[in-house]
Protein backbone atom coordinates (compact mmCIF):
# COMPACT_ATOMS: atom_id res chain seq x y z
CA UNK A 1 0.00 0.00 0.00
CA UNK A 2 1.38 3.36 -0.96
CA UNK A 3 1.03 5.95 1.74
CA UNK A 4 3.51 8.67 0.79
CA UNK A 5 1.01 11.31 1.89
CA UNK A 6 0.98 9.82 5.36
CA UNK A 7 3.73 12.06 6.68
CA UNK A 8 1.99 15.31 5.76
CA UNK A 9 -1.28 14.03 7.11
CA UNK A 10 0.32 13.20 10.43
CA UNK A 11 1.87 16.65 10.53
CA UNK A 12 -1.53 18.22 10.06
CA UNK A 13 -2.89 15.96 12.78
CA UNK A 14 -0.25 16.99 15.26
CA UNK A 15 -0.68 20.69 14.66
CA UNK A 16 -4.42 20.34 14.96
CA UNK A 17 -4.05 19.12 18.53
CA UNK A 18 -1.53 21.70 19.71
CA UNK A 19 -4.06 23.18 22.09
CA UNK A 20 -4.76 19.84 23.74
CA UNK A 21 -1.14 18.75 23.75
CA UNK A 22 0.15 21.77 25.56
CA UNK A 23 -2.87 22.74 27.62
CA UNK A 24 -1.00 22.06 30.83
CA UNK A 25 1.67 24.64 30.03
CA UNK A 26 -0.75 27.35 28.91
CA UNK A 27 -2.46 29.76 31.28
CA UNK A 28 -5.93 28.60 32.33
CA UNK A 29 -7.43 31.99 31.57
CA UNK A 30 -6.71 34.17 28.54
CA UNK A 31 -4.89 37.41 29.51
CA UNK A 32 -6.95 40.55 29.61
CA UNK A 33 -6.99 42.35 26.28
CA UNK A 34 -5.45 45.44 27.78
CA UNK A 35 -2.44 43.62 29.25
CA UNK A 36 0.68 44.85 27.38
CA UNK A 37 2.56 42.13 25.55
CA UNK A 38 5.73 43.02 27.38
CA UNK A 39 4.05 42.08 30.67
CA UNK A 40 2.79 38.69 29.45
CA UNK A 41 4.42 35.35 30.10
CA UNK A 42 5.62 33.13 27.28
CA UNK A 43 2.64 30.84 27.89
CA UNK A 44 0.16 33.75 27.67
CA UNK A 45 1.71 35.03 24.46
CA UNK A 46 1.65 31.56 22.96
CA UNK A 47 -2.01 31.13 23.87
CA UNK A 48 -2.91 34.32 21.97
CA UNK A 49 -0.84 33.09 19.01
CA UNK A 50 -2.59 29.74 19.06
CA UNK A 51 -6.05 31.35 19.22
CA UNK A 52 -5.15 33.61 16.29
CA UNK A 53 -3.87 30.59 14.35
CA UNK A 54 -7.11 28.69 14.97
CA UNK A 55 -9.03 31.75 13.76
CA UNK A 56 -6.81 31.76 10.62
CA UNK A 57 -5.36 35.17 11.52
CA UNK A 58 -1.88 33.95 10.62
CA UNK A 59 -0.12 37.33 10.71
CA UNK A 60 -1.25 37.92 14.28
CA UNK A 61 -0.34 34.35 15.12
CA UNK A 62 3.18 34.89 13.78
CA UNK A 63 3.61 38.16 15.68
CA UNK A 64 2.68 36.60 19.02
CA UNK A 65 4.59 33.39 18.26
CA UNK A 66 7.76 35.41 17.80
CA UNK A 67 7.12 37.28 21.06
CA UNK A 68 6.43 33.98 22.83
CA UNK A 69 9.53 32.38 21.33
CA UNK A 70 11.66 35.32 22.45
CA UNK A 71 10.20 34.78 25.91
CA UNK A 72 11.30 31.13 25.83
CA UNK A 73 8.32 29.19 24.44
CA UNK A 74 9.40 26.10 22.53
CA UNK A 75 5.79 25.51 21.44
CA UNK A 76 5.93 28.89 19.71
CA UNK A 77 9.09 27.86 17.85
CA UNK A 78 7.28 24.81 16.50
CA UNK A 79 4.28 26.86 15.37
CA UNK A 80 6.59 29.38 13.69
CA UNK A 81 8.26 26.51 11.89
CA UNK A 82 4.88 25.19 10.75
CA UNK A 83 3.81 28.61 9.41
CA UNK A 84 7.02 28.89 7.39
CA UNK A 85 6.65 25.31 6.17
CA UNK A 86 3.18 26.06 4.78
CA UNK A 87 3.50 29.76 4.01
CA UNK A 88 0.80 30.80 6.49
CA UNK A 89 1.01 34.53 7.19
CA UNK A 90 4.57 34.54 5.86
CA UNK A 91 6.33 33.61 2.64
CA UNK A 92 6.94 29.86 2.46
CA UNK A 93 10.50 29.20 3.59
CA UNK A 94 11.63 25.66 4.42
CA UNK A 95 14.98 26.95 5.64
CA UNK A 96 13.36 29.10 8.33
CA UNK A 97 10.95 26.28 9.13
CA UNK A 98 13.85 23.92 9.76
CA UNK A 99 15.74 26.57 11.72
CA UNK A 100 12.86 27.04 14.17
CA UNK A 101 12.10 23.33 14.42
CA UNK A 102 15.78 22.73 15.19
CA UNK A 103 15.82 25.36 17.96
CA UNK A 104 12.86 23.66 19.61
CA UNK A 105 14.30 20.18 19.05
CA UNK A 106 17.54 21.25 20.71
CA UNK A 107 15.47 22.03 23.79
CA UNK A 108 13.91 18.54 23.76
CA UNK A 109 10.63 19.26 21.97
CA UNK A 110 9.42 15.94 20.50
CA UNK A 111 7.05 17.47 17.96
CA UNK A 112 9.85 19.63 16.59
CA UNK A 113 12.00 16.53 16.16
CA UNK A 114 9.11 14.83 14.39
CA UNK A 115 8.68 17.76 12.01
CA UNK A 116 12.37 17.79 11.18
CA UNK A 117 11.97 14.11 10.32
CA UNK A 118 9.16 15.06 7.95
CA UNK A 119 11.29 17.69 6.23
CA UNK A 120 14.08 15.18 5.56
CA UNK A 121 11.62 12.45 4.54
CA UNK A 122 10.14 14.70 1.87
CA UNK A 123 13.27 16.66 1.00
CA UNK A 124 11.59 20.01 1.66
CA UNK A 125 14.34 22.65 1.35
CA UNK A 126 16.95 19.99 1.96
CA UNK A 127 18.17 16.93 0.10
CA UNK A 128 15.82 14.03 0.78
CA UNK A 129 17.45 11.84 3.40
CA UNK A 130 15.48 8.91 4.82
CA UNK A 131 18.32 8.11 7.21
CA UNK A 132 18.09 11.55 8.84
CA UNK A 133 14.30 11.33 8.83
CA UNK A 134 14.51 8.07 10.79
CA UNK A 135 17.08 9.60 13.15
CA UNK A 136 14.71 12.41 14.14
CA UNK A 137 11.67 10.14 14.25
CA UNK A 138 13.58 7.92 16.68
CA UNK A 139 14.47 10.88 18.88
CA UNK A 140 10.83 11.99 18.92
CA UNK A 141 9.56 8.45 19.44
CA UNK A 142 11.86 8.01 22.43
CA UNK A 143 9.93 10.91 23.98
CA UNK A 144 6.60 9.19 23.13
CA UNK A 145 5.62 11.31 20.12
CA UNK A 146 2.68 9.43 18.52
CA UNK A 147 3.25 10.72 14.99
CA UNK A 148 6.91 9.74 15.10
CA UNK A 149 6.00 6.26 16.34
CA UNK A 150 3.58 5.85 13.45
CA UNK A 151 6.05 7.09 10.85
CA UNK A 152 8.78 4.84 12.20
CA UNK A 153 6.38 1.98 11.65
CA UNK A 154 6.00 3.12 8.06
CA UNK A 155 9.77 3.46 7.53
CA UNK A 156 10.42 -0.04 8.84
CA UNK A 157 7.53 -1.46 6.80
CA UNK A 158 8.92 0.03 3.58
CA UNK A 159 12.62 -0.15 4.41
CA UNK A 160 13.13 3.59 4.00
CA UNK A 161 16.34 4.69 5.74
CA UNK A 162 16.48 1.43 7.69
CA UNK A 163 16.62 -2.26 6.94
CA UNK A 164 13.08 -3.48 6.28
CA UNK A 165 11.73 -5.08 9.45
CA UNK A 166 8.06 -5.98 9.71
CA UNK A 167 8.32 -6.89 13.39
CA UNK A 168 9.57 -3.40 14.24
CA UNK A 169 6.97 -1.90 11.94
CA UNK A 170 4.25 -3.71 13.89
CA UNK A 171 5.82 -2.65 17.20
CA UNK A 172 5.83 1.05 16.31
CA UNK A 173 2.40 1.00 14.65
CA UNK A 174 0.99 -0.66 17.77
CA UNK A 175 2.56 1.94 20.08
CA UNK A 176 1.14 4.72 17.91
CA UNK A 177 -2.26 3.03 17.80
CA UNK A 178 -2.24 2.77 21.60
CA UNK A 179 -2.07 6.57 21.60
CA UNK A 180 -4.99 6.78 19.16
CA UNK A 181 -3.14 7.64 15.93
CA UNK A 182 -5.73 6.92 13.23
CA UNK A 183 -3.21 6.03 10.55
CA UNK A 184 -1.45 3.50 12.78
CA UNK A 185 -4.52 1.25 12.72
CA UNK A 186 -4.37 1.23 8.93
CA UNK A 187 -0.65 0.40 9.14
CA UNK A 188 -1.36 -2.63 11.33
CA UNK A 189 -4.23 -3.57 9.02
CA UNK A 190 -1.92 -3.44 6.02
CA UNK A 191 0.56 -5.80 7.68
CA UNK A 192 -2.24 -8.31 8.28
CA UNK A 193 -3.70 -7.76 4.81
CA UNK A 194 -0.43 -8.62 3.08
CA UNK A 195 0.93 -11.08 5.62
CA UNK A 196 3.99 -8.94 6.37
CA UNK A 197 5.73 -10.34 9.44
CA UNK A 198 2.48 -12.00 10.51
CA UNK A 199 0.26 -14.70 9.09
CA UNK A 200 -2.10 -13.13 6.56
CA UNK A 201 -5.45 -12.51 8.23
CA UNK A 202 -7.99 -10.56 6.20
CA UNK A 203 -10.51 -10.48 9.04
CA UNK A 204 -7.98 -8.90 11.43
CA UNK A 205 -6.91 -6.52 8.69
CA UNK A 206 -10.52 -5.44 8.27
CA UNK A 207 -10.86 -4.88 12.00
CA UNK A 208 -7.94 -2.42 12.00
CA UNK A 209 -8.90 -0.65 8.78
CA UNK A 210 -12.41 -0.17 10.16
CA UNK A 211 -10.94 1.56 13.23
CA UNK A 212 -9.11 3.98 10.93
CA UNK A 213 -12.23 4.69 8.88
CA UNK A 214 -14.42 5.05 11.99
CA UNK A 215 -12.02 7.77 13.19
CA UNK A 216 -12.83 9.78 10.06
CA UNK A 217 -9.69 9.20 7.97
CA UNK A 218 -10.40 9.85 4.29
CA UNK A 219 -6.91 9.60 2.82
CA UNK A 220 -7.41 8.37 -0.78
CA UNK A 221 -4.67 5.74 -0.57
CA UNK A 222 -5.99 4.31 2.69
CA UNK A 223 -9.51 4.29 1.26
CA UNK A 224 -8.21 2.46 -1.82
CA UNK A 225 -6.44 -0.14 0.34
CA UNK A 226 -9.61 -0.60 2.38
CA UNK A 227 -11.63 -1.05 -0.82
CA UNK A 228 -9.14 -3.63 -2.12
CA UNK A 229 -9.31 -5.45 1.20
CA UNK A 230 -13.12 -5.43 1.07
CA UNK A 231 -13.04 -6.96 -2.42
CA UNK A 232 -10.69 -9.70 -1.16
CA UNK A 233 -12.98 -10.36 1.81
CA UNK A 234 -16.00 -10.58 -0.45
CA UNK A 235 -14.16 -13.08 -2.67
CA UNK A 236 -13.12 -15.07 0.41
CA UNK A 237 -16.77 -15.08 1.38
CA UNK A 238 -17.75 -16.41 -2.04
CA UNK A 239 -15.06 -19.09 -1.86
CA UNK A 240 -16.34 -20.17 1.55
CA UNK A 241 -19.92 -20.08 0.25
CA UNK A 242 -19.03 -22.33 -2.67
CA UNK A 243 -17.33 -24.70 -0.24
CA UNK A 244 -20.56 -24.65 1.83
CA UNK A 245 -18.75 -23.14 4.83
CA UNK A 246 -21.51 -20.63 5.45
CA UNK A 247 -20.29 -19.40 8.84
CA UNK A 248 -16.95 -18.45 7.31
CA UNK A 249 -18.80 -16.89 4.38
CA UNK A 250 -20.85 -14.77 6.80
CA UNK A 251 -17.73 -13.60 8.68
CA UNK A 252 -16.05 -12.49 5.46
CA UNK A 253 -19.18 -10.89 4.00
CA UNK A 254 -19.71 -9.01 7.28
CA UNK A 255 -16.14 -7.67 7.33
CA UNK A 256 -16.44 -6.64 3.69
CA UNK A 257 -19.71 -4.87 4.45
CA UNK A 258 -18.13 -3.12 7.46
CA UNK A 259 -15.67 -1.57 5.01
CA UNK A 260 -18.51 -0.36 2.80
CA UNK A 261 -18.58 -3.19 0.27
CA UNK A 262 -22.07 -3.48 -1.23
CA UNK A 263 -21.53 -7.02 -2.48
CA UNK A 264 -20.62 -8.11 1.05
CA UNK A 265 -23.85 -6.58 2.32
CA UNK A 266 -25.77 -8.41 -0.40
CA UNK A 267 -24.04 -11.66 0.56
CA UNK A 268 -25.22 -11.26 4.17
CA UNK A 269 -28.74 -10.72 2.88
CA UNK A 270 -28.57 -13.87 0.77
CA UNK A 271 -27.41 -15.98 3.73
CA UNK A 272 -30.23 -14.68 5.94
CA UNK A 273 -32.77 -15.13 3.13
CA UNK A 274 -31.86 -18.78 2.71
CA UNK A 275 -30.94 -19.61 6.31
CA UNK A 276 -27.40 -20.64 5.41
CA UNK A 277 -25.07 -20.65 8.42
CA UNK A 278 -27.61 -18.53 10.30
CA UNK A 279 -31.23 -18.84 11.30
CA UNK A 280 -33.41 -17.83 8.36
CA UNK A 281 -34.53 -14.25 8.83
CA UNK A 282 -36.37 -12.54 5.99
CA UNK A 283 -36.46 -9.20 7.83
CA UNK A 284 -32.68 -9.10 8.17
CA UNK A 285 -32.30 -10.23 4.57
CA UNK A 286 -34.62 -7.51 3.34
CA UNK A 287 -32.80 -4.93 5.48
CA UNK A 288 -29.45 -5.84 3.91
CA UNK A 289 -30.86 -5.82 0.39
CA UNK A 290 -32.52 -2.45 1.01
CA UNK A 291 -29.30 -0.89 2.34
CA UNK A 292 -27.44 -2.11 -0.74
CA UNK A 293 -30.27 -1.07 -3.07
CA UNK A 294 -30.18 2.45 -1.61
CA UNK A 295 -26.55 2.58 -2.73
CA UNK A 296 -27.55 1.65 -6.27
CA UNK A 297 -26.99 -2.12 -6.22
CA UNK A 298 -29.11 -3.59 -9.03
CA UNK A 299 -28.72 -7.18 -7.80
CA UNK A 300 -30.16 -6.26 -4.41
CA UNK A 301 -33.11 -4.56 -6.10
CA UNK A 302 -33.61 -7.78 -8.04
CA UNK A 303 -33.49 -9.83 -4.81
CA UNK A 304 -36.09 -7.58 -3.19
CA UNK A 305 -38.27 -8.12 -6.25
CA UNK A 306 -37.88 -11.89 -5.86
CA UNK A 307 -38.91 -11.64 -2.20
CA UNK A 308 -42.09 -9.83 -3.25
CA UNK A 309 -42.76 -12.40 -5.97
CA UNK A 310 -42.66 -15.35 -3.58
CA UNK A 311 -43.90 -13.55 -0.46
CA UNK A 312 -40.76 -14.19 1.56
CA UNK A 313 -41.41 -12.48 4.89
CA UNK A 314 -44.22 -10.45 3.36
CA UNK A 315 -47.42 -10.82 1.39
CA UNK A 316 -46.77 -11.59 -2.30
CA UNK A 317 -47.03 -8.37 -4.26
CA UNK A 318 -46.58 -8.61 -8.03
CA UNK A 319 -46.77 -4.84 -8.46
CA UNK A 320 -43.98 -4.26 -5.93
CA UNK A 321 -41.90 -6.99 -7.54
CA UNK A 322 -42.32 -5.34 -10.94
CA UNK A 323 -41.31 -2.01 -9.41
CA UNK A 324 -38.02 -3.39 -8.08
CA UNK A 325 -37.35 -5.38 -11.24
CA UNK A 326 -37.76 -2.21 -13.25
CA UNK A 327 -35.44 -0.29 -10.93
CA UNK A 328 -32.81 -2.98 -11.43
CA UNK A 329 -33.33 -2.94 -15.19
CA UNK A 330 -33.08 0.85 -15.33
CA UNK A 331 -29.56 0.64 -13.90
CA UNK A 332 -28.59 -1.44 -16.93
CA UNK A 333 -26.69 -4.15 -15.05
CA UNK A 334 -26.22 -6.80 -17.74
CA UNK A 335 -26.31 -9.78 -15.38
CA UNK A 336 -29.53 -8.54 -13.82
CA UNK A 337 -31.04 -7.97 -17.24
CA UNK A 338 -30.27 -11.61 -18.07
CA UNK A 339 -31.85 -12.80 -14.81
CA UNK A 340 -34.93 -10.65 -15.38
CA UNK A 341 -35.25 -12.00 -18.89
CA UNK A 342 -35.12 -15.57 -17.63
CA UNK A 343 -37.74 -14.87 -14.96
CA UNK A 344 -40.17 -13.64 -17.62
CA UNK A 345 -39.14 -16.26 -20.17
CA UNK A 346 -39.85 -19.12 -17.76
CA UNK A 347 -42.68 -17.43 -15.82
CA UNK A 348 -40.90 -17.80 -12.49
CA UNK A 349 -43.38 -16.27 -10.06
CA UNK A 350 -44.61 -13.86 -12.73
CA UNK A 351 -46.78 -14.22 -15.79
CA UNK A 352 -44.72 -15.66 -18.63
CA UNK A 353 -43.87 -12.92 -21.11
CA UNK A 354 -41.49 -13.73 -23.96
CA UNK A 355 -41.66 -10.15 -25.22
CA UNK A 356 -40.27 -8.79 -21.93
CA UNK A 357 -37.67 -11.54 -21.84
CA UNK A 358 -36.53 -10.66 -25.35
CA UNK A 359 -36.32 -6.97 -24.43
CA UNK A 360 -34.14 -7.61 -21.38
CA UNK A 361 -31.84 -9.97 -23.27
CA UNK A 362 -31.56 -7.42 -26.05
CA UNK A 363 -30.47 -4.72 -23.59
CA UNK A 364 -27.85 -7.02 -22.11
CA UNK A 365 -26.54 -8.11 -25.50
CA UNK A 366 -26.36 -4.45 -26.51
CA UNK A 367 -23.79 -3.98 -23.75
CA UNK A 368 -21.68 -6.76 -25.23
CA UNK A 369 -22.54 -9.22 -22.47
CA UNK A 370 -21.73 -12.73 -23.69
CA UNK A 371 -24.54 -14.40 -21.73
CA UNK A 372 -26.98 -11.80 -23.02
CA UNK A 373 -25.86 -12.42 -26.59
CA UNK A 374 -26.36 -16.18 -26.16
CA UNK A 375 -29.80 -15.77 -24.60
CA UNK A 376 -30.85 -13.34 -27.31
CA UNK A 377 -29.66 -15.88 -29.88
CA UNK A 378 -31.86 -18.51 -28.23
CA UNK A 379 -34.85 -16.17 -28.56
CA UNK A 380 -34.26 -16.00 -32.31
CA UNK A 381 -33.57 -19.74 -32.49
CA UNK A 382 -36.85 -20.70 -30.80
CA UNK A 383 -38.99 -17.66 -31.61
CA UNK A 384 -39.31 -16.41 -28.03
CA UNK A 385 -40.80 -12.92 -28.19
CA UNK A 386 -39.56 -12.42 -31.75
CA UNK A 387 -40.05 -14.02 -35.13
CA UNK A 388 -37.97 -17.20 -35.40
CA UNK A 389 -34.82 -16.54 -37.43
CA UNK A 390 -31.93 -19.02 -37.51
CA UNK A 391 -29.53 -16.61 -39.21
CA UNK A 392 -30.07 -13.93 -36.55
CA UNK A 393 -29.78 -16.62 -33.89
CA UNK A 394 -26.38 -17.76 -35.15
CA UNK A 395 -25.23 -14.14 -35.41
CA UNK A 396 -25.69 -13.52 -31.69
CA UNK A 397 -24.69 -17.01 -30.60
CA UNK A 398 -21.44 -16.64 -32.52
CA UNK A 399 -20.79 -13.27 -30.82
CA UNK A 400 -21.13 -15.02 -27.49
CA UNK A 401 -18.91 -17.94 -28.52
CA UNK A 402 -16.21 -15.59 -29.78
CA UNK A 403 -16.02 -14.11 -26.28
CA UNK A 404 -15.27 -17.58 -24.93
CA UNK A 405 -18.75 -18.18 -23.51
CA UNK A 406 -19.14 -21.94 -23.10
CA UNK A 407 -22.93 -21.86 -23.53
CA UNK A 408 -22.47 -19.89 -26.74
CA UNK A 409 -19.92 -22.41 -27.99
CA UNK A 410 -22.19 -25.33 -27.12
CA UNK A 411 -25.19 -23.85 -28.89
CA UNK A 412 -23.09 -22.90 -31.91
CA UNK A 413 -21.92 -26.53 -32.03
CA UNK A 414 -25.57 -27.58 -31.99
CA UNK A 415 -26.34 -25.18 -34.87
CA UNK A 416 -23.54 -26.72 -36.94
CA UNK A 417 -24.70 -30.23 -36.07
CA UNK A 418 -28.28 -29.58 -37.21
CA UNK A 419 -27.69 -26.94 -39.88
CA UNK A 420 -29.51 -24.17 -38.00
CA UNK A 421 -28.55 -20.86 -39.62
CA UNK A 422 -25.35 -22.40 -41.03
CA UNK A 423 -24.53 -25.27 -43.34
CA UNK A 424 -24.43 -28.53 -41.36
CA UNK A 425 -20.87 -29.43 -40.46
CA UNK A 426 -20.29 -32.11 -37.82
CA UNK A 427 -16.57 -31.49 -37.62
CA UNK A 428 -17.19 -27.80 -36.89
CA UNK A 429 -19.79 -28.90 -34.37
CA UNK A 430 -17.24 -31.13 -32.61
CA UNK A 431 -14.74 -28.25 -32.53
CA UNK A 432 -17.09 -26.03 -30.56
CA UNK A 433 -18.21 -28.84 -28.26
CA UNK A 434 -14.58 -29.55 -27.40
CA UNK A 435 -13.86 -25.87 -26.68
CA UNK A 436 -16.87 -25.63 -24.39
CA UNK A 437 -16.08 -28.97 -22.72
CA UNK A 438 -12.64 -27.62 -21.77
CA UNK A 439 -14.52 -25.12 -19.59
CA UNK A 440 -16.53 -27.94 -18.01
CA UNK A 441 -19.80 -27.19 -19.82
CA UNK A 442 -22.03 -30.15 -18.94
CA UNK A 443 -24.11 -29.88 -22.12
CA UNK A 444 -21.06 -29.75 -24.38
CA UNK A 445 -19.59 -32.79 -22.62
CA UNK A 446 -22.87 -34.67 -23.14
CA UNK A 447 -22.97 -33.63 -26.80
CA UNK A 448 -19.45 -34.98 -27.28
CA UNK A 449 -20.70 -38.30 -25.94
CA UNK A 450 -23.60 -38.13 -28.38
CA UNK A 451 -21.23 -37.33 -31.27
CA UNK A 452 -18.93 -40.26 -30.45
CA UNK A 453 -21.91 -42.59 -29.97
CA UNK A 454 -23.29 -41.72 -33.38
CA UNK A 455 -20.04 -41.05 -35.24
CA UNK A 456 -20.94 -37.43 -36.02
CA UNK A 457 -17.84 -35.43 -36.97
CA UNK A 458 -15.65 -38.22 -35.65
CA UNK A 459 -15.19 -41.94 -35.86
CA UNK A 460 -17.84 -43.82 -33.90
CA UNK A 461 -16.40 -44.82 -30.53
CA UNK A 462 -18.68 -46.21 -27.82
CA UNK A 463 -15.92 -46.24 -25.22
CA UNK A 464 -15.26 -42.54 -25.81
CA UNK A 465 -18.96 -41.85 -25.77
CA UNK A 466 -19.32 -43.60 -22.40
CA UNK A 467 -16.36 -41.65 -21.08
CA UNK A 468 -18.00 -38.29 -21.94
CA UNK A 469 -21.43 -39.39 -20.73
CA UNK A 470 -19.84 -40.33 -17.41
CA UNK A 471 -18.16 -36.91 -17.09
CA UNK A 472 -21.48 -35.21 -17.79
CA UNK A 473 -23.36 -37.51 -15.38
CA UNK A 474 -20.90 -36.64 -12.61
CA UNK A 475 -22.27 -33.09 -12.85
CA UNK A 476 -25.78 -34.46 -12.39
CA UNK A 477 -27.06 -34.10 -15.98
CA UNK A 478 -30.10 -36.45 -16.18
CA UNK A 479 -29.75 -37.14 -19.93
CA UNK A 480 -26.17 -38.34 -19.44
CA UNK A 481 -27.20 -40.58 -16.55
CA UNK A 482 -29.90 -42.14 -18.73
CA UNK A 483 -27.42 -42.58 -21.60
CA UNK A 484 -25.08 -44.57 -19.34
CA UNK A 485 -27.99 -46.79 -18.31
CA UNK A 486 -28.91 -47.25 -21.96
CA UNK A 487 -25.36 -48.30 -22.78
CA UNK A 488 -25.56 -51.01 -20.12
CA UNK A 489 -28.99 -52.02 -21.40
CA UNK A 490 -27.80 -52.28 -25.02
CA UNK A 491 -24.24 -53.39 -24.33
CA UNK A 492 -22.67 -50.33 -25.99
CA UNK A 493 -19.10 -49.70 -24.87
CA UNK A 494 -19.70 -52.10 -21.99
CA UNK A 495 -21.13 -55.55 -21.37
CA UNK A 496 -24.89 -55.78 -21.07
CA UNK A 497 -25.85 -55.43 -17.44
CA UNK A 498 -29.61 -55.13 -16.66
CA UNK A 499 -28.94 -54.36 -13.00
CA UNK A 500 -26.61 -51.46 -13.81
CA UNK A 501 -29.02 -50.27 -16.48
CA UNK A 502 -31.82 -50.24 -13.91
CA UNK A 503 -29.59 -48.41 -11.41
CA UNK A 504 -28.77 -45.61 -13.86
CA UNK A 505 -32.33 -45.38 -15.20
CA UNK A 506 -33.63 -44.85 -11.66
CA UNK A 507 -30.92 -42.24 -10.96
CA UNK A 508 -31.86 -40.43 -14.17
CA UNK A 509 -35.52 -40.30 -13.20
CA UNK A 510 -34.63 -39.08 -9.69
CA UNK A 511 -32.54 -36.33 -11.29
CA UNK A 512 -35.56 -35.17 -13.29
CA UNK A 513 -35.07 -36.97 -16.60
CA UNK A 514 -38.01 -36.44 -18.98
CA UNK A 515 -38.11 -39.48 -21.30
CA UNK A 516 -39.14 -39.35 -24.94
CA UNK A 517 -40.83 -42.25 -26.76
CA UNK A 518 -37.50 -44.06 -27.37
CA UNK A 519 -36.46 -43.73 -23.73
CA UNK A 520 -39.85 -44.81 -22.43
CA UNK A 521 -39.60 -48.06 -24.34
CA UNK A 522 -36.25 -48.87 -22.73
CA UNK A 523 -37.35 -47.74 -19.28
CA UNK A 524 -40.39 -50.03 -19.44
CA UNK A 525 -38.26 -52.90 -20.67
CA UNK A 526 -35.93 -52.61 -17.70
CA UNK A 527 -38.08 -51.15 -14.91
CA UNK A 528 -41.50 -52.36 -15.93
CA UNK A 529 -44.62 -50.68 -17.30
CA UNK A 530 -45.15 -48.62 -14.14
CA UNK A 531 -41.48 -47.49 -14.01
CA UNK A 532 -42.35 -43.89 -13.03
CA UNK A 533 -43.72 -45.05 -9.69
CA UNK A 534 -40.63 -47.10 -8.78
Amino acid sequence: MKRNNLFILILCLCLAVFGAAFAETAATDAPAAETPAAEMSAEELYQIAEEAFDAEDYEKAMTYCQLAADAGSTNALVLIGYQYAYGLGVELDYGKALENFQKAADQGHSMAMFNIGLIYAYGRGVEQDYGKAVEYYQKAAALGDPGALNNLGFMYEKGYGVEQDYDLAMKYYQQAADQGVEYAFAGIGELYRCGKGVEQDLLKAAEYFKKTLDLGVNDPEILQAADELAVSLRQAGMDAFNAEDYEKAMANFQSAADLGNIEGLRGIGFLYKNGLGVEQDYDKALGCFQQAAEQGDAKSMFNIGIMYVFGEGMEPDAAKAEEYFQKAADLGDAEMLNDLGTIYRDGLGVEQDYGKAFGYYQQSAGQGNADGQHLLGLCYLYGWGVEQNDEEAVKYIRMSAEQGNSDGMTTLGYCYAYGRGVEADYEESMKYYLLAAEQGNVYAIFNLGWSYENGLGTEQDYAKALEYYTLSAEQGFPNAIFAIGDFYYLGKGAEKDPDKAAEYFRKALEAGYAPDEYAEEHLKAVLGEDYSAK
